[in-house]
C-alpha cells in the first residue's frame, strides 16, 4: 500500500480539500486512488501473484503498484498540483481516526473507540 501524503496546488489555492483531490485523480478515484482529505492511499493488487517476478528481481505485485503510483503522480502533476518533500511511501498500514488499514483490510483501533466510550 502507498500513500502519498500533503498533496498541494500552485497559485492561489494553500489547502486542498477532498474534493479537489477527487477531481484531480477523477480517471483513477476507487480504482487505484482514494483520497481522504489532502492524503492519498494508492492501492496495490490484492495478491502477491505467489510472487512471481515481472522483471529480474522484482516481483509482479510490486510492479504493479509502482504503475499505480506512476498513475497517481502523473495525474497530481498534470493538475500542477505537487506533494511535500515530507511525503513517505511504502507504509505497511495507516492510521485514520480510529481506523488502521493495512493489507488485511480495515480494524479497529479499540483503545481509542474505548476512550470515546468511557
Amino acid at each position: 500500500m502507498l500513500f502519498i501524503d500533503n498533496i498541494r496546488v500552485k497559485g492561489p489555492y494553500t489547502d486542498y480539500s477532498g474534493e479537489l483531490v477527487i477531481t484531480i485523480l477523477k480517471d483513477l478515484f476507487l480504482a487505484v486512488a482514494m483520497p481522504f482529505i489532502d492524503d492519498i492511499r494508492v492501492k496495490g493488487p490484492y495478491t502477491d501473484y505467489s510472487r512471481k517476478l515481472k522483471l529480474p528481481r522484482v516481483r509482479r505485485f510490486i510492479f504493479e503498484h509502482l504503475q499505480n503510483l506512476d498513475k497517481a503522480l502523473k495525474q497530481i502533476k498534470r493538475a500542477k498540483a505537487f506533494i511535500k518533500l515530507k511525503s513517505q511511501f511504502y507504509y505497511n498500514s495507516i492510521s485514520i481516526i480510529s481506523f488502521v488499514y493495512s493489507f488485511r483490510g480495515k480494524s479497529l483501533i479499540i483503545a481509542k473507540v474505548s476512550k470515546i466510550l468511557n
